[in-house]
């Protein structure tokens, strides 16, 4: 499955940069001497092309290696591109909990009635004054609401929370040529990541790396997210 999602990166990112950047135009025949004049154009038919030196950032890569890969793919391509790590969160489970009684006689008769009804996950957590009764965490959503209508059945009102957990993506800085394509907001599938165009941020990708410099793994820029 590993070598299934890079050859599908790889893939992807090649045939993009191919298709957008790369491909031969086809081969213009002789015609006739045009006269000086210009040509009448509906709006729906202007193209727009992204301006000299235009910054556009590609991810986000989950690993240096992912990123790393991606940007042999495109220096290969004749974009050299300058990593950028970002900081963000990225979901972390669901937690289904009830609201635990007031005093220690009461939790425990509510983590007995639970574990009678077949809730065997059920524990009290928490410091005095702010304590809950867990009734499990759960990294599927399906999973979480199945336990919590099983806790309802038994009379109770549980709750679901969804939690977070701090992680850093990678996102590839990359200066247009003149007369490309705007590729801000394009979207294409590597394996099971979305990778996607944006511009860059304000300060990121003033400075390209020259044409031969090293794509080996990333020395990721810190930044604020996306």
């Amino acid at each position: 499955m590993r070598v299934a999602f890079f050859l599908l990166l790889l893939v992807n990112l090649a045939f993009f940069a191919w298709s957008q950047w790369l491909a031969p135009k086809e081969a213009q025949l002789p015609v006739s001497p045009k006269v000086d004049a210009p040509r009448l154009q509906l709006a729906a038919e202007a193209t727009p092309v992204a301006a000299g030196g235009s910054c556009v950032t590609v991810g986000p890569f989950a690993t240096s290696e992912l990123a790393a890969r991606a940007r042999q793919t495109l220096t290969d391509s004749g974009y050299p591109s300058v990593p950028r790590e970002v900081a963000t969160s990225v979901p972390d489970g669901y937690w289904v909990y009830l609201e635990a009684p007031a005093t220690e006689a009461g939790e425990r008769r509510l983590i007995d009635r639970l574990h009678k009804g077949g809730v065997t996950e059920a524990q009290v957590v928490g410091d005095t004054g702010a304590r809950r009764i867990s009734l499990g965490v759960f990294y599927e959503e399906a999973r979480a609401f199945a336990q919590s209508e099983r806790v309802a059945k038994l009379g109770l009102l549980p709750q679901i929370v969804g939690r977070e957990k701090s992680a850093n993506n990678i996102w590839l800085d990359l200066t247009l040529k003149t007369g490309a394509p705007p590729l801000e907001g394009q979207k294409f599938q590597a394996g099971d990541t979305e990778l996607e165009f944006r511009p860059c941020p304000a300060g990121a990708g003033a400075t390209v790396a020259p044409a031969n410099a090293s794509a080996g793994a990333p020395q990721p820029q810190n930044t604020t997210a996306q």
